[in-house]
């Protein structure tokens, strides 16, 4: 059996099998791309079926990152994977408050 070693091989491999399980789910090509990141963060393909979002949800979305939006998000995982230099360019960060001690409390 071939493996496939180059990372960038391996998440365009991912990418295509996700792309068959929510190519016929109605969606937009922006709303497919969000869709797909998420399964693709989940591992869980049936993700895709859970989904649902406002018909200007990710164009919304990028407005606020274009206007400086921070991203906050507790999964520690997630804040490593998103871009820093395409959050850099629009001035946003990313914050995960999952371990943050006033969550904590508040959550208690």
């Amino acid at each position: 059996m071939d493996y496939v070693k180059n990372p960038k091989a391996i998440e365009d491999k991912s990418m295509q099998i996700i792309y068959d399980y929510v190519k016929d789910l109605g969606l937009t090509d922006d709303e497919v791309r969000v869709v797909s990141r998420t399964v693709h963060a989940s591992g869980d393909v049936e993700y895709a079926q859970l989904v649902k979002m406002s018909p200007d949800a990710v164009q919304k979305g990028i407005e606020a990152l274009d206007n400086g939006a921070d991203i906050y998000t507790d999964v520690e995982m997630v804040r490593t994977g998103i871009s820093k230099p395409a959050l850099k360019l629009r001035g946003n960060e990313v914050h995960c408050l999952i371990k943050d001690e006033n969550v904590a409390k508040m959550a208690k």
